[in-house]
């Protein structure tokens, strides 16, 4: 049984089995995540740049790289974001960071209700294609046994991840892109490892320009995110750990909200756990003294670009990190404003 299961151990198995980049993704953020803790900035040499840790999903993944440099060169911004992520997948990257030694001058940290939903895709994403077992058991009060015995299951056995659909995998196999796709996929992975983990982005500098492609975009987004919505106890248990540990270590952190399109924005006014997510979370943060950051209030952030209902544009990450940064020196440098 295991001998037929390493089949689908092989890389080129695995993607005309997964053609998507998720995984991708997934390895390319966990092998700079280890390069990162190897290197130690800070640690092994002393510091020539303030350090800043970016933890957020795909809304905060594609910063332009090359612009950070030129724009902020006081600064090293290490980007280990990833498209779907929970309070748990940050606490994951954090705690191999901290514990290595390394000290952030300031962690961004993203927030949303969806990564606080119990029944979000937080198994078939943060949990199948990240984590380690000590650090999965060290949290197994957090996890719960059927976490643990999902994560088990899928590090045991590679079928549980790439599906032996054998008609899917011959279709892919057949696909006259396959070749790009594995173009695709080496210049995604190669691209976050040479540029501190900020992501290859899939639409570039494409902006939306359709109103109706937006608003449609937006109910998809919504009832996909809220459809069946439960309150994550897991979730909450991580964020209070991780927002405990940035306090004892006084580290200087940003909780950021993001934006999305302004239709996307309306639907979320009506629901009512949004509110009460926010309501619940407002009160955590602001019991660890750290700034909650909701761009959607604030007048400093300008940007109006959307690369569809739930996503602004790359375009946009410029006000983005502008925003971001004045929040930092109104908190905790108003001496330099």
């Amino acid at each position: 049984m295991f001998l037929v299961d390493s089949i689908f151990r092989i890389p080129y198995i695995q993607t005309i089995t997964k053609i998507d980049l998720t995984a991708v993704n997934y390895k390319a953020k966990s092998d700079f995540l280890k390069k990162l803790v190897t290197e130690k900035p800070g640690v092994h040499s002393p510091k020539s740049k303030k350090i800043m840790l970016i933890l957020g999903s795909s809304r905060l993944l594609y910063f332009d790289h090359d612009e950070l440099v030129s724009f902020y060169p006081d600064w090293e911004i290490y980007n280990l974001s990833s498209a779907v992520t929970t309070p748990a997948y940050y606490d994951y990257q954090l705690t191999k960071v901290l514990d290595a030694g390394i000290k952030p001058d300031l962690v961004i940290m993203e927030t949303d209700p969806n990564q606080f939903n119990q029944n979000s895709v937080f198994k078939s994403s943060n949990l199948t294609y990240s984590f380690d077992l000590p650090y999965v058991l060290s949290n197994i009060s957090l996890f719960g046994k059927d976490h643990v015995s999902f994560y088990l299951g899928r590090k045991l056995f590679a079928v549980g991840t790439y599906k032996p659909y054998i008609d899917q995998m011959w279709r892919n196999y057949k696909n006259p892109f396959l070749e790009n796709a594995f173009v695709m996929h080496k210049d995604t992975y190669d691209y976050i490892l040479s540029h501190n983990g900020n992501g290859l982005s899939p639409v570039d500098n494409y902006m939306e320009k359709d109103s109706n492609s937006l608003q449609m975009t937006s109910h998809r987004t919504l009832d996909w995110l809220f459809a069946s919505y439960v309150r994550s106890p897991m979730q909450f248990g991580f964020y209070e750990k991780i927002l405990n540990r940035l306090q004892s270590e006084k580290i200087k952190t940003i909780i950021v909200w993001p934006l999305s399109s302004p239709d996307f924005e309306a639907l979320m006014e009506k629901e009512t756990l949004v509110k009460t997510w926010e309501k619940e979370i407002d009160d955590l943060t602001n019991n660890y003294g750290f700034p909650l950051l909701k761009l959607k209030n604030d007048p400093s952030y300008t940007c109006n670009a959307f690369a569809d209902g739930g996503h602004v544009a790359k375009d946009c990450y410029r006000s983005l990190m502008r925003s971001i940064l004045l929040e930092y020196f109104r908190k905790y440098e108003p001496n330099r404003l």
